[in-house]
Formats: C-alpha cells, structure tokens, sequence
C-alpha cells in the first residue's frame, strides 16, 4: 500500500502543469486514464497510503514528559524561531483534491466513484487534522491550485471552519466508503477508520477548546466543548456498536505472569498477530523484511537518542489490585527496582525490561537487565516494538506492520469524553477502562467509576474529576509510544510538564560496589563518580556518572542511604505557551503577506 502509483505521480505532476494547449489535452488523456475506470481509481487512492506516517514509535520521543533522551531540540531549549519553521507544505492536500475534483467520470458508477472520493477525503481530513495540530487556523483549500490561483494567497479561514471541514469530510467518508469488514492486514482504509479519525478529531478540539478557554486559540469558536465531547462520544460509540473491532486478549502466556516481558498487549507490537488482528483497526504495513528499528534504535550504543522512561513516569502504572503505586515501603525505605516491579500493572514488565526480562542470546533465553552503560540514562529501558533477540540488534532488523490505530484507543475516546461530559457511568467504565486494566491484570476497580484521587495524577494535571485524572492515567500508559503524548499535553494545555518533570531513573542502594539490579543473583553494574579508570572493573559492567549532565541525587529522606539515577541534560528545557502552536514560518508570509501570524510568535513578513 506504500507504493506511489503511476497514476499518483501523473496527477502530482498535472497540478504543475502550464496551460499550453498540447499539456492540455495530455492531462485531459491522463484524466481519461486514471478516472475512467475503478482500477485507475484504485490505483491513484493506493498512493495516497504513502500519506500516513511511517514507523511512529518514535514520533513522540521529543516534547513530552515521560521520555529521557540525549537528544534536545532546538524547539526545547525555547530557541525556536520563525526563521526555523519550514513544515508548510500543501502537495498532500493538493494531490488529494486533485483526485476529489476530476472522480465524475461516469463510465465508473457513483457508488464506486464515491467509495474512492471518501477515501481521498479521508486522506484530506488527515492532512488538515495535522495542520491544524500545528498552526491552528489555516486556509481551507479545496481545489488543486494552480501557481497563478489567488487562493494562494488568501488569509487563514477559522479555527470553526477549519474543524467543521475536517469533521465533514471524515462524515462523508464513513458515509461513503463501501468497505465495512475489517481489511486484510489492516492495513487499508475502511469506513471505520474514518469514523475512528471523526472521533479523535473531535476529542482533540473538545479538549482544546475546554483547557484554551479565553486564550487567543480558542478565538472565534462557537461550538462548544461539551457539543464536540459529545460528537466525539458518538463516533466512538458507532465504532464500539456496530463495528467489527474488539480487544485483543488471547495469546498463551497472555496474562503475563511469566514476568518475562511477553504478553498479550506487548505481542500486539512485536509479533505476527498484528496482521489481522480484531484490535488493529489500521497499521503501517512492513514493504520489504528487514526494515523495522526498534532493536536499533533502543538497543544501541551508536544509534538513536537512548529513549528511556522517566521514573515519576512508572510511578503512575497502578498495582494489580488497583491501588496507587508508593514508592516507598513501610519503613520509609525506598523500593529497589525488583520492588517496583512486584504487583504492578503487567504493561509495566511489557513497556521496560522488568526485573525477570528475558532475551534470546544464540538461540536461549537468559536474563537481561537494563544496560545501563549504553542504552539508557534511568534505567527503565524501553522494550515495546523491541524484539527479544540479541541478534536483531544493532540493525535494521523488525519484520512485523506496526499498529497506527487501535481499538483500544476508541474506547479511551469515548471513556474521555464521557467523563469531561460528566456523564460516564459504570457500564461505561467496565467497557473501556476496566477492560482495558483486566487485560493488565488489575483486579479492582474495573466496574465502578472512581472517586478518589491519586495525588500523583493531581501534580501532573490539576484538581481535576477522579474520573478523567483515571482516564489520562490510563491512555498515558495504555498509548505510549505510539504518537499520541505531546498531542494530549498541547490539548490538555499541560505544557510546561515538558520543563517540569525531572528526568530521574531508578532507585540505586550504593554507590562504589557492584549491584544486582535485576534480582537474578548476577551483577549488572558499578555506579561510581570517581574515575571510572581508577576503580575496579567487573566484566565491564560498569556506569559512571562523571559530568555535570550524569549524576546520583541522594534521597536524604532514606534510612538505607540511597540515590537516584538523575540525568541533568534535561534542565536546559524551556517551556513558553506561544509553543502551543508553531509560527507560521518567514518564508511563507513574505510569499503570502495576508496569513496571520500565531500567538506569541512575531510576525516577521
């Protein structure tokens, strides 16, 4: 489904074209070609696919509160500027309406005709959805323009506007699409997925509009919070009624309990269950073998950014009997690593090498620990989309189509909406929520909306209702990884979490003497801040925290005398509300002086 057609490269280059009559009656040939029949179709709207992202484990790794990485963006450090913006492209949308003008040709029935306007609409939708992520109100196009087409240099159309196209042409799409079965592989576009999209979109612009109120981004909004919680709790309920999707719960060693890493909600990333699967809604489909890079990326020394989970983050995985986490035992002790781990949330041993981790070292499985010299700055090492196979490292080495969109995600969707709306009952908590946790193995709680609230969840987002800091909980924890976090902080309007959250790692009893992390009987690692040259060595197991940026913070509180891993690359982030939306870049306002620059940026054209 990746594969550009011939078809989509013609018509990329017809909205190019000058108007000499000769490209003239060549486009009216190509037109000919591509809409007189359903193949043509198929073909133009099968490279549309090439739209969707690509791998997405990591699109979130910048600008979000969870993940520790070495690598800080010049948007970050608070240093962005006009000058640096220079994702204002609109070939996307253009191609799109290229197709969605010219699909009239009537030797294709209006049936099969509207199916594939409804997947190009979809397509549109898509690329609007993520404009107005960015830049907020933008121009509303729906022609394939030309380079002498004054609408080029219209101004912004509103925020309003902006949402109600995108929310119409994902309606038209659902309405029209004609594919109501989930689709071979998941990996094809079906109505569902339309409706899937009209619901996320909604609940983003609900939560926008709700945490924005009386800020020059909800300016000129008319519709709503409440009207838009509710369209979102309504196409997520369609989907939950009438659709073909359901939780994925049936692998062997499912509950987890092996404690090895592997499990149901883990298998959903790194198996062949993917394809197929009732809880895969669409997926980005793996072309050639060999590409996915996962291993690489999160299992190298040399590669990638070294994302690693904060340790405030694990904190909000609940027990297994539902309870909140404390990291601190009955004695006022802290919790070793092991600790943590006991009775916790499953998808906590299925997102972090766990204490009992496991990976395939020529051909068996032995226990592994977080590699704390190379891979990972907390300790909490990443493995969702990791392959339990040493020789997978170090490469380009995933073979499996990873989920874009997920069952899961709807009934976080509705649950969201219902409890912003303030009307979430218990049947609706056991359906969403509760399923969602029994999976993990939590015991309690699954069939009751909550009342008490985890003060934990209060210093991250606010005195909110029980019920959506549970939510938030839940869809932090449930989606991570996936491209979804920095979304849900820009909406919530939670920013400044980016520059707040230390970038702290595990619990380390000692300093200067070899440790067993892990609890396995083995050594893993020597934490010193001395010259590593100038210490023993064992194996070559060893991390040193030298520089200002590595370092040990004693918990002065513990009766054992212990530290914390913190990482102090971190404190040079920088959080200013004008990042809610990026500027509309330099280069685009001197070619079109009527746009209007966002809030907090200056207009420099």
């Amino acid at each position: 489904m990746k594969k550009l057609s011939i078809f989509a490269l013609i018509a990329s280059a017809l909205v190019i074209t000058s108007c000499d009559l000769d490209e003239h009656m060549k486009a009216e040939a190509d037109r000919n070609m591509i809409f007189g029949s359903e193949t043509g179709l198929k073909m133009y709207t099968d490279g549309l696919y090439g739209q969707l992202p690509g791998q997405i484990h990591y699109s979130d790794e910048a600008l979000n509160d969870w993940g520790v990485n070495n690598s800080i963006s010049t948007y970050e450090l608070g240093a962005y500027g006009e000058d640096l913006s220079t994702s204002w492209s609109w070939g996307n949308i253009r191609t799109n309406n290229y197709f969605i003008k010219w699909n009239t040709d009537e030797r294709v029935s209006q049936a099969v005709r509207d199916n594939y306007t409804g997947i190009a609409k979809f397509f549109r939708a898509y690329q609007y959805f993520d404009k107005l992520k960015q830049y907020g109100a933008v121009p509303i196009i729906t022609e394939p323009l030309e380079p002498d087409s004054e609408e080029l240099y219209k101004t912004q159309d509103s925020r309003e506007d902006v949402v109600n196209f995108i929310l119409e042409d994902l309606q038209w799409a659902y309405d029209h699409i004609s594919t109501s079965k989930a689709t071979p592989n998941n990996v094809a576009i079906n109505k569902w997925t339309a409706m899937a999209f009209k619901a996320r979109v909604a609940l983003f612009e609900a939560s926008w509009r709700k945490y924005h109120a009386g800020t020059e981004y909800t300016k000129g909004c008319t519709t709503s919070a409440d009207q838009l919680y509710k369209i979102a709790a309504d196409a997520a309920n369609t989907i939950m009624t009438q659709g073909p999707y359901s939780l994925y719960t049936g692998t062997a060693n499912g509950t987890g309990e092996a404690g090895d890493g592997r499990g149901t909600y883990r298998d959903l990333f790194t198996s062949e269950v993917t394809n197929g699967n009732p809880e895969v809604m669409l997926a980005y489909e793996i072309t050639a073998p060999s590409t996915g890079e996962a291993n690489w990326r999160l299992n190298s020394s040399s590669y990638g950014s070294h994302l690693c989970m904060s340790r405030i983050f694990s904190h909000t995985f609940l027990n297994t009997d539902g309870t909140f986490f404390n990291e601190k035992n009955a004695d006022g002790s802290y919790k070793t690593f092991v600790e943590e781990c006991e009775g916790r949330d499953w998808r906590l041993a299925q997102v972090i090498r766990g204490p009992k981790y496991t990976w395939k070292v020529k051909g068996e499985y032995t226990r592994e620990p977080a590699n704390f010299k190379d891979h990972t700055y907390t300790g909490y090492q990443l493995t969702k989309f990791v392959y339990d196979d040493k020789d997978m490292d170090d490469k380009s080495s995933g073979t499996y189509d990873d989920p874009l969109l997920r069952y899961a995600e709807i009934l976080l969707i509705y649950a969201e909406a219902k409890a912003e709306l303030g009307t979430i009952t218990n049947s609706d908590w056991a359906q969403t929520i509760g399923a969602l946790r029994a999976r993990a193995g939590i015991t309690a709680g699954l069939d009751a909306v909550p009342t008490v609230k985890d003060p934990l969840l209060v210093e991250y987002y606010g005195d909110l209702s029980a019920a959506v800091l549970e939510v938030r909980r839940e869809r932090a924890i449930e989606l991570i990884m996936e491209g979804h976090r920095q979304v849900d902080l820009k909406r919530w309007a939670c920013g400044e979490l980016w520059e707040t959250m230390p970038w702290e790692g595990v619990y380390v009893p000692a300093l200067d003497t070899q440790l067993d992390m892990n609890g396995d009987g083995v050594m893993d690692v020597y934490f010193t801040e001395k010259d590593p040259d100038a210490v023993g060595k064992e194996d070559g197991k060893i991390a040193a925290y030298l520089n200002e940026n590595q370092t040990m913070r004693k918990l002065e509180d513990d009766p054992n005398g212990g530290y914390v891993m913190y990482y102090a690359y971190g404190d040079r982030r920088v959080w200013n509300d004008n990042m809610y939306l990026y500027p509309i870049p330099t280069q685009v306002g001197v070619m079109n002086p009527n746009l209007v620059q966002n809030p907090g940026w200056k207009k420099t054209w």
